[in-house]
């Protein structure tokens, strides 16, 4: 029994002191990685909260080229834009374990 016991003391402390120096050669800090979390996770929520300033936005836009028409496709473009804008931002906090850059401008920037 202390054989095995003597084995698995040994293979815990090559897991605990060689192993994860092989993996964290060449890669980012805990404190990157937890960086990267926090911006993520704060992406997700910024984009389902300002989704819906897509909708005045797009409407602004397309107004400039024709105020009548505009309306209505800036309507239609807005909502699409939202809806899309909450889908990446629920995947964003859904999956913010895997850090990740931003995927969508800020609300109202020119696309």
């Amino acid at each position: 029994m202390k054989k095995i016991g003597r084995a698995f003391v040994c293979f815990i402390l090559l897991g605990v002191l060689g192993l994860p120096s092989s993996f964290a050669s060449g890669e980012e800090t805990a404190g990157d990685y937890a960086k990267g979390m926090i911006t993520k996770l704060g992406s997700g929520i910024v984009n389902v909260v300002s989704s819906p300033l897509e909708i005045p936005c797009s409407i602004r836009e397309e107004m400039f080229d024709s105020p009548a028409a505009g309306f209505f496709t800036g309507f239609g473009k807005g909502t699409v834009f939202m809806l899309r804008r909450i889908l990446v931002g629920v995947t964003e906090i859904g999956t913010f374990v895997i850090p990740m850059e931003p995927t969508l401008p800020v609300v109202c920037q020119s696309r």
